[in-house]
């Protein structure tokens, strides 16, 4: 791939990823101001931290994604590249949740 390709595909992906986020947002974070209401709400259930319930949300895109990499003929719920977009976004949320509990 080219660079010319790779910087458009580059921002396609963090475009997706903020059109994810944003329609997201409001069912995950029950519209609570908190960004991370969903992780503490769950951690709290379960009684474990916030990145450990990050931690097991994360996997379970990156599962996907694995899915897809090993068998690309397998029917997927999203396209792959939500998927990826999804990936980027929780990266941020998991970096957001070490900051929040510093």
């Amino acid at each position: 791939m080219n660079k010319k390709n790779y910087h458009k595909l580059r921002l396609d992906l963090l475009y997706e990823a903020k059109v994810i986020m944003e329609s997201k947002q409001k069912e995950y974070t029950n519209d609570n101001k908190d960004i991370l209401y969903n992780f503490k709400t769950t951690a709290e259930m379960l009684k474990l931290k916030p990145i450990q319930v990050w931690a097991v949300f994360l996997h379970k895109h990156i599962q996907s994604i694995m899915t897809h990499t090993h068998n690309k003929k397998i029917d997927l719920s999203e396209p792959i590249e939500g998927r990826f977009a999804d990936a980027i976004n929780y990266l941020i949320l998991g970096l957001a949740i070490i900051k929040d509990d510093e």
